[in-house]
Formats: structure tokens, sequence, C-alpha cells
């Protein structure tokens, strides 16, 4: 019996991304659990809205995720400094994310990023589909200029002669002179 013959799979492309995210957030958790435990509690249940970005946004550009993480970094950095340049103990990291202010500024600031990835879009397409539509209104007003300063004979192109000679080809067939041409009697008078 013969063997069946094995098909390669070849291999995805551009799927890493995601891979190494998690190895940059894997080294960075820890080189922080070496140097502050408190500052990794502190970053990982104040990054939570970012990690649910991570999983939620498929895209591949990932824009979500940029804007939420980048919001939500916005709110717990606040809290990060104070941590740091209090005593940088893992009381105080407790103390800030028991208290319902910071988290409402943790995740609030998430949420703004995820307002700002929802609305953005729709708001710079009717700025782009405004700024088409006012060149275009620009245009058509240098064109009737244009029209008003050359006239009608400028507009119409079916009449323009250069046209016919660029379109017809000299050895096209049915063109004059080319082979199997009917013969025109142009010469004789």
């Amino acid at each position: 019996m013969a063997k069946k013959p094995v098909r390669k799979v070849p291999p995805k492309k551009g799927g890493g991304g995601l891979m190494l995210l998690g190895m940059m957030a894997l080294f960075a958790a820890l080189i922080l659990m070496l140097v502050s435990m408190a500052s990794l509690v502190l970053v990982v249940f104040g990054m939570l809205p970012t990690f649910v970005a991570v999983l939620v946004d498929r895209s591949p550009q990932r824009f979500a995720f940029i804007s939420v993480m980048a919001m939500n970094l916005a709110g717990v950095f606040p809290y990060l400094l104070d941590l740091w340049m209090g005593s940088n103990s893992m009381s105080v990291a407790i103390d800030s994310l028991t208290d319902v202010f910071s988290l409402f500024t943790m995740y609030g600031s998430a949420a703004v990023g995820w307002v700002l990835f929802i609305v953005t879009p729709p708001i710079v397409t009717t700025v782009m589909t405004f700024i088409a539509q006012r060149r275009v209104s620009i245009l058509r007003a240098n064109q009737k200029k244009l029209l008003a300063e050359w006239g009608n004979a400028v507009a119409n192109l079916e009449d323009d002669p250069m046209e016919e000679s660029e379109t017809k080809e000299p050895n096209a067939p049915g063109a004059p002179g080319a082979p199997g041409a009917p013969k025109t009697d142009r010469g004789k008078k």
C-alpha cells in the first residue's frame, strides 16, 4: 500500500504581532517584578481594560488596542508616579487600587480611549467628504471661468481632430494605407 503524499502548509505571514506584544509585556512585567512588585500590581490591575482591548480587537492595525492602551496608561500613570515618588510599598499600591476615584480615573480614561476609537472614524470621514466636495466645487468654478474665457469649443471633445488621430493606428485594419484596406482613389482626378 502506497503512502499518501504529505501536503506542506505554508506558514502564515504577519501573524506574530500579538506574540511579540505578549513577549514584550511579559518582559516588562518581569522587570517590574524584580524592581517593584507594588508597581507591577498597580499596572496589572490598572491596565485591565487594555488587556481586554488586546483580546477584543482582531483588526490587523489594532487601532482599538492602541487608543485604549494610550488613554489607559495616561489614567494609570499619575498613580504610578505617586507610588514611585512616595514609599513604593505594596500598601500604597493597594490603597490606590481600593480608592474609587483612582479606579474611576484609570478605567474612565480607558473608556475615553474606546470612545475615541468609535467616534474618530466617522468624524474623519465627514471632514474628508467636506474637503472633497469643496475641492470639486472650486474646480467646477474654475472650469466655468475657463469656459467663459475660451468658449464652449474647448469643452466639446467629440469634435477634437487630435483625438481622432491619436486613437487610430496607422496599420490598424480599416485605416487608410493598411494592408487589406479598401483602395481609395486619392491621387486620381
